[in-house]
């Protein structure tokens, strides 16, 4: 945990996030957004994502994965939207709001499932509706408990992709859960860590770290914790990345790049463009200055 710990300080104190932390954290959404639709089995990029959320307007998308992928972005988003400001003078002793679990869990999954729903392809009685109402038990204790927020998070994110709480885009309500606890918990308050980019670089490895959850006892456990936590470590990497780009306000697009920045890229074409910074309130329009393709290191 400490090496993590070590990455999101260093995340903190990026020079891109002193005025441009409302970009990187609608930057870092995409990206999320992009990370646990593949987790969800989608076939997509970040560049596909961030295109569907340029032409959000509310309406149905055109294939299923483009779907789902629509609907975990406007989750992600709506998340992002309500973390604590960053660098503002009354963020001493400013909290947030809390937010009652439940109400958090089926926000994100009634935002998750909107591009399904909206498309025809989920029925509106199946969102926000667990498999089993049984399973919400566990995920609220593991949400209230005392642990270290890296625990608790990977607990959260183990339970929904394992227990499939439910039918569709359970991963993505955990996924949402675990970056609530650890911006909420100060131990992320950045927003811009994109824990859920290791996991999609490889689903393989993460399903066999997975089996150290399910397998309940302490080495498997401890296997699972510090493959969460080494996640957390690659994310903060994607989120300084990011804040570099915004620090510089170029992005650089590469056509056909792989998803992720920092690791990787594939060889491809390169222009850039500026970004606009904005300045207030994050908005839906905040998105579309922020980036228009792919970033890269």
């Amino acid at each position: 945990m400490d090496e993590a710990h070590a990455a999101l300080a260093d995340l903190r104190f990026s020079e891109g996030l002193r005025r441009g932390w409302e970009e990187a954290r609608a930057e870092a959404a995409v990206r999320e957004a992009a990370a646990l639709s593949i987790i969800e089995g989608a076939r997509t990029s970040v560049d596909d994502v961030r295109a569907l959320s340029m032409a959000d307007e509310g309406g149905a998308a055109s294939d299923p994965g483009a779907a789902l992928a629509l609907g975990i972005w406007r989750s992600q988003w709506n998340l992002a939207s309500h973390f604590p400001a960053l660098n503002t003078r009354s963020q001493g002793g400013a909290r947030v709001a809390p937010t009652p679990l439940p109400a958090l869990i089926a926000g994100l999954h009634r935002d998750a499932c909107s591009g399904l729903v909206a498309s025809g392809l989920t029925p509106p009685r199946e969102v926000a509706v667990p498999t089993d109402p049984a399973l919400l038990a566990p995920a609220l204790g593991y949400a209230r408990c005392d642990a270290p927020a890296l625990a608790v998070a990977a607990a959260l994110t183990a339970h929904f992709r394992f227990r499939r709480v439910f039918a569709q885009a359970s991963s993505v309500v955990g996924g949402g859960l675990a970056r609530w606890i650890l911006v909420t918990r100060g131990v992320d308050p950045t927003g811009v860590c994109v824990p859920s980019a290791y996991d999609a670089l490889d689903p393989a490895r993460a399903g066999r770290s997975l089996a150290g959850w399910v397998s309940a006892d302490e080495a498997g456990l401890a296997r699972w914790i510090t493959h969460y936590c080494a996640g957390v470590v690659y994310g903060a990497q994607v989120g300084r990345d990011v804040a570099r780009h915004v620090q510089a306000g170029r992005l650089s697009y590469r056509k056909g790049t792989a998803i992720f920045a920092g690791m990787g890229t594939r060889r491809g074409r390169t222009r850039t463009v500026d970004v606009k910074v904005s300045v207030g309130q994050p908005s839906r329009s905040a998105i579309s200055r922020s980036a228009r393709s792919g970033l890269t290191a």
